[in-house]
């Protein structure tokens, strides 16, 4: 399934959680391949790529990771060939039944029963189109001349992990955050004198954060508020 422009907003801020890199990056060693019959490598064109969502758990990863990781080779003696299994590394739910044989990725390779028409499939000119549209947004424009809504791609790490613990608080993970994040930047003076927030996205009330927390997070929607 192709991932155009419009609906790439969902994957802003999201990693694989294989390798930990952004979803909406790649390298080289994530391009698909063709199948060619006549044994010949082929790169896909335009360079594609594929993410896979672990049909147990939802977490999801770029394919080139499943096949590195996610695909374990399970051996059957000194005299026999190895069988190979797809196993998702986060919940050890297994994938698809056991094989004798795996494709080459630059072969053409495709999960076990999951072929690339059923997985995410992302264009990078697409992507690189996305990226360039979304700029201003992820630089962050005036809220009412208080907050800054930012994407939650654009976040430092540090940021990042004050998100998850502020959404951990409130019964969520770091996947339930929504792509838009907004930022506040309070002097001390105002930030003591903090009697209530309310969500920029949804209007409901926030939880107030405590003294050392810089980051709140809408329990009712899940979007973020960085302090």
């Amino acid at each position: 399934m192709r991932i155009t422009p419009e609906k790439m907003n969902k994957l802003d801020g999201k990693v694989c959680f294989i390798c930990g890199r952004y979803l909406l990056n790649w390298t080289d060693n994530d391009l698909a391949y063709l199948k060619v019959h006549t044994g010949t490598k082929a790169k896909a064109s335009p360079d594609m790529y594929h993410l896979f969502a672990c049909p147990s758990c939802g977490k999801i990863a770029h394919k080139r990771c499943w096949y590195d990781i996610g695909e374990k080779k399970i051996k059957r003696g000194w005299f026999k060939k190895p069988d190979w299994r797809l196993t998702c590394p986060s919940c050890g739910t297994a994938l698809a039944p056991e094989t004798s044989e795996r494709v080459d990725w630059e072969s053409g390779y495709e999960l076990p029963s999951h072929p690339d028409s059923e997985v995410y499939e992302l264009h990078t000119p697409d992507v690189i189109a996305w990226k360039a549209g979304s700029a201003i947004g992820k630089i962050g424009r005036a809220i009412g001349g208080v907050f800054q809504a930012v994407g939650l791609g654009s976040v430092t790490d540090p940021e990042r992990s004050e998100i998850a613990r502020a959404a951990q608080r409130v019964g969520k993970t770091i996947q339930d955050v929504a792509e838009r994040v907004f930022r506040l930047k309070p002097t001390p003076a105002e930030r003591s004198q903090m009697k209530e927030l309310k969500c920029q996205n949804c209007g409901a009330p926030l939880p107030l954060p405590g003294s050392l927390d810089d980051a709140v997070v809408c329990p009712h929607c899940g979007t973020a508020h960085l302090l």
